[in-house]
């Protein structure tokens, strides 16, 4: 298998490429700015001018794509849709016509919670049509980032349904790394205000590691899945913030028997990934000897 990873830069992607270096699977890194800190090179590369992307793609049986703008809430809107949008046709085309037949995207939880163009969180509404959070929720964009993610996905279907690719599109919630994974153990959580997205949270290497089985799982045609921890940033039990602000909302089991405000049973299922169970837990998964290094920092 050989993969090509865009926006290898990033806090995703570089960590995608680790884990593909570590199973010895080979992999092209481009990005268009380099890592200072990346174990291995990184080809610039603008995916925003098409003609230079057909060449990316030949003899590539996978695209992990992840570069995008992230900017949700700056002050051009108009220049995150185009540009996501434009890029993602580029690179999804591209590797339409060379014969590549996988491409897993990440798309964002800010397609399902209806995440105003503000960061101040109180002054988002609860959107979320039902609780837990699952892959099948229906898509509820309120900016244009998530906009711009949610026509990624539509293509991701289109190019499956045309071309027959198998695409996978994961709609991560916030990735964080281990130093701000320490700082949360450490504190006991993570204020956040608000629970409309279910103050959800994945640690960055359990990302990586459900892309990769994308990459290599025995799935076709056109998949969207929510991945997130089945614990929340806030460290709070599930029934409590339910009882205090999501009491509102349909629940699909008794409430009595939730623990979680998310369910990833698919996911899981279809990939064969382990959702993780707590801060603390994945941060000795990941981390190992570097714990408590990272605590006393």
């Amino acid at each position: 298998m050989k993969v090509l990873v865009t926006g290898a830069a990033g806090l995703l992607g570089k960590c995608v490429c680790e884990r593909l270096a570590a199973e010895g699977i080979e992999f092209r890194a481009i990005d268009r700015v380099g890592n200072n800190d990346a174990s291995f090179p990184i080809d610039i590369v603008d995916l925003l001018e098409k003609d230079d992307l057909s060449s990316l793609l030949e003899g590539m049986d996978v695209l992990a794509h992840f570069a995008n703008h992230t900017n949700w809430d700056g002050e051009s809107p108009l220049e995150v849709y185009n540009e996501n949008t434009r890029m993602n046709m580029n690179i999804f085309q591209a590797a339409a016509n060379a014969g590549c037949k996988r491409i897993v995207f990440s798309s964002s939880v800010q397609v399902l919670d209806g995440q105003l163009p503000v960061k101040d969180r109180s002054q988002h509404p609860k959107f979320l049509p039902y609780i837990p959070i699952d892959s099948d929720m229906p898509a509820i964009p309120r900016n244009t980032y998530a906009l711009s993610k949610q026509a990624a996905e539509n293509a991701l279907a289109y190019f499956s349904a045309t071309e027959g690719l198998t695409c996978v599109a994961f709609r991560f919630p916030l990735l964080i790394d281990g130093r701000t994974l320490a700082t949360a153990v450490k504190n006991g959580g993570m204020y956040r205000g608000n629970c409309y997205d279910g103050f959800t949270y994945l640690p960055v290497d359990s990302g990586a590691e459900v892309v990769v089985k994308a990459m290599k799982a025995k799935i076709q045609g056109y998949r969207c899945y929510f991945v997130a921890a089945k614990d929340n940033l806030e460290q709070r039990p599930a029934q409590e913030i339910i009882e205090e602000e999501l009491s509102h909302l349909p629940c699909s089991r008794p409430i009595k028997n939730m623990d979680t405000l998310v369910d990833c049973a698919k996911v899981e299922a279809e990939l064969g990934w382990e959702q993780p169970r707590s801060l603390t837990e994945s941060y000795h998964k990941y981390y190992g000897n570097e714990f408590e290094k990272h605590q006393n920092t």
